[in-house]
């Protein structure tokens, strides 16, 4: 996962036309951002996970996406109990920290939630090429130009991670700190123990200020991502440009077309049945 989220197949959901994969799409978010049953998200996310298999979608793609997910996932799960105390039954307390059964399983839903909202758009991303992703936007009434910058957004998605990835790798070299630890306020080194190499004293100081000291080690990495995404998004532009984009007077031809056929059907028939049904049945148990 190095330049494109697509990967190139000829399974039945690559098949599928793009304005129906949209709606698949949005139909999960909206039932993901709705349900506040653990078990139902953990369902659609292992349907997710069922379509881009049976799809043939490379597992190299899922395992990037949950490699890029996991820090948000734990980060949302610790973070819940903490920003949300409300619940009346509770498990332990100490402080402002208050655990109950609502907090923390509301925690888990959140944990599950995210997942499944990410997997429903990739749902669509990786099956999707960029000339389809345009076709589709513009066929359900989005202007081309924001069509075409939509779908160039997604593309460099995985290229700005790998850049991040590079440059921190490169900057390591140079001897960079990415931890953020500092010596102490003398410039002294301390012996690690075993008589032979100096360490260094990591200055103790609160959570925000470690917090601080380790974004300012981030700096120079942020800087030259956002130097070379400047310069990237410079040549897209030129090339866009030189190719005529945006030129007055000119009627835009498509090379690809899309076209529903019974495949495209069906499906869209099944996500509005299924999406209704689920409606239906949160209605009943709302009752």
């Amino acid at each position: 996962m190095d330049s494109d989220l697509y990967t190139p197949g000829d399974g039945w959901l690559h098949r599928r036309d793009p304005r129906v994969k949209l709606l698949l799409s949005l139909a999960l978010l909206v039932l993901c951002l709705v349900w506040r049953q653990w078990w139902l998200i953990a369902g659609a996310l292992i349907a997710e996970h069922v379509m881009l298999a049976t799809d043939g979608v490379p597992r190299r793609s899922v395992v990037w996406a949950w490699k890029v997910l996991a820090p948000v996932i734990v980060l949302v799960v610790v973070l819940w109990p903490l920003t949300d105390t409300s619940g009346t039954h509770e498990i332990w307390h100490a402080g402002f920290l208050r655990l109950t059964e609502e907090n923390l399983l509301m925690a888990a839903v959140m944990g599950l939630r995210i997942p499944a909202l990410a997997f429903a758009c990739f749902l669509t991303l990786f099956t999707t090429s960029q000339p389809m992703s345009v076709r589709g936007l513009v066929k359900l009434g989005v202007p081309y130009k924001a069509g075409l910058t939509l779908s160039t957004a997604l593309r460099y998605i995985p290229v700005f991670f790998s850049i991040f990835g590079q440059v921190m790798d490169a900057q390591r070299a140079r001897g960079l700190d990415i931890g953020g630890e500092e010596k102490d306020e003398d410039g002294d080194e301390e012996n690690d123990g075993e008589g032979d190499k100096p360490r260094r004293k990591r200055k103790r100081g609160n959570p925000f200020s470690r917090m601080v000291a380790r974004f300012r080690s981030y700096m120079p990495v942020i800087i030259a991502v956002l130097i070379r995404a400047y310069t990237m998004s410079r040549n897209v532009g030129w090339a866009m440009e030189t190719r005529g984009l945006g030129m007055p007077g000119v009627h835009r031809t498509y090379r690809v077309q899309v076209r529903m056929n019974a495949g495209d059907w069906l499906l869209l028939a099944l996500t509005v049945l299924g999406t209704a049904g689920a409606i239906v049945a949160m209605m009943l148990m709302q009752k």
